[in-house]
């Protein structure tokens, strides 16, 4: 079967997110909380985790604080680079940006969907990898008429469980209590029963 024939219309899946990479993530938050009125975030301080960060195919050290919210079913990340190492945000203040940075889905076929991109024009740029070399993340340089680059991720149990509970506390939230919740990793808003 070709490619064509194996993949839906949607290929990209029905999940989007828009993804904002920032100087200072407390007052991006605060922005986005007061001004927006969308919240609350919920801020992991150790993003990365045990995954290795691949940059234009060179491995990087870089770390990063990672926020996130809905604005009805639309995820908002926001990102934090914690160091001057290489990277794709670090690129990005490098051309004096800031702001808007990349679209993200969440296919169902992950595989596929990757395939599909790369045959239609994009070119992956970066990836997060496990330990066992699994592609957690890929970012691809998209054609002009897109026009940002595109993020594609995996859509694991996992995953789900936990944007399910951020959306959950985006849903309720009154919009002034607690408008950002804290972590030290993702296990540890997990463990907080949280969004549960």
């Amino acid at each position: 079967m070709i490619l064509e024939q194996q993949m839906p219309h949607r290929f990209l899946g029905e999940r989007v997110q828009l993804a904002f990479v920032v100087k200072d993530i407390e007052a991006t938050i605060r922005y986005w909380t007061e001004i927006m009125r969308v919240g609350p975030f919920v801020l992991i301080e150790n993003s990365r985790g045990n995954r290795d960060i691949l940059y234009r195919g060179q491995s990087t050290p870089m770390d990063f604080f990672v926020a996130f919210s809905y604005m009805g079913d639309l995820q908002i990340e926001l990102i934090q680079p914690k160091d001057d190492h290489p990277s794709l945000y670090k690129e990005f203040f490098d051309r004096g940006q800031e702001g808007y940075h990349h679209t993200a889905f969440w296919p169902e076929d992950f595989p596929a969907a990757c395939a599909w991109l790369e045959k239609s024009g994009f070119h992956e740029i970066g990836s997060v990898r496990m330990p066992d070399g699994t592609i957690n993340v890929a970012y691809y340089e998209a054609p002009r008429a897109i026009g940002s680059i595109v993020e594609i991720v995996p859509l694991t149990a996992d995953r789900m469980a936990y944007f399910s509970r951020i959306h959950r506390l985006s849903r309720d939230w009154d919009g002034q209590s607690r408008p950002s919740r804290r972590f030290i990793d993702r296990a540890a808003f997990l463990a907080s029963g949280e969004g549960a």
